[in-house]
């Protein structure tokens, strides 16, 4: 199913701040991150983000926002199904990876350790926090972007023995959390650390 939201319900230009007002505020806001996968007669294909939303827990639910027009919009809405891997703290490297536009298909993933998806998705990415298995219940156009509503499954989770945590990014940089002494008596608490390159 396909919705798409009016003007005074999406935020149209002109409502509120401006794009680059706006844009600075949001690299405030610290994130996840992880690649959306695809499968299609073309090949695999991966994209990096951030915007991946929890909407329900019964049944589970997830909604990813992409790009109107992207290619990993275009295959999605072709195929119906997509695969989220949220990576760990280290995995900069391989966020750095799908963010490159120009690169798709086979030669995205070479080197890059992976399995298809036995859900139908999009590949796995060895080493991921967690792997989610995706099914698109809904779109919704808003603006210039397509939200994605989707059922989701979990397909693959950490070993209880890893204890790497997730990889984080605000203000322009990738960070992991970290634990230290709060003082005051308070015992450890958790900090952000920019991650090494």
């Amino acid at each position: 199913m396909v919705t798409s939201a009016c003007p005074a319900e999406s935020g149209a230009p002109g409502d509120g701040a401006e794009p680059g007002e706006f844009r600075e505020a949001m690299r405030l806001w610290a994130t996840g991150v992880a690649v959306v996968t695809t499968q299609s007669p073309e090949g695999p294909h991966g994209m990096t983000l951030n915007s991946l939303l929890s909407v329900s827990l019964d049944p589970p639910t997830l909604l990813i926002s992409l790009k109107r027009g992207s290619r990993t919009a275009d295959v999605i809405q072709r195929t119906g199904r997509f695969t989220v891997n949220v990576l760990a703290a280290g995995q900069q490297a391989l966020a750095d990876r799908f963010t490159q536009r120009r690169v798709f298909g086979a030669e995205q993933f070479a080197g890059v350790r992976h399995r298809p998806s036995p859900g139908g998705g999009g590949p796995e990415l060895e080493g991921a926090a967690v792997v989610l298995t995706c099914r698109t219940t809904q779109r919704i156009e808003v603006v210039d972007h397509t939200l994605i509503v989707a059922g989701a499954s979990v397909g693959r989770r950490p070993p209880a023995d890893d204890s790497r945590g997730p990889l984080l990014y605000v203000d322009r940089g990738y960070r992991d959390l970290t634990e230290q002494e709060t003082g005051a008596g308070n015992g450890p608490g958790l900090s952000l650390r920019p991650t090494a390159r």
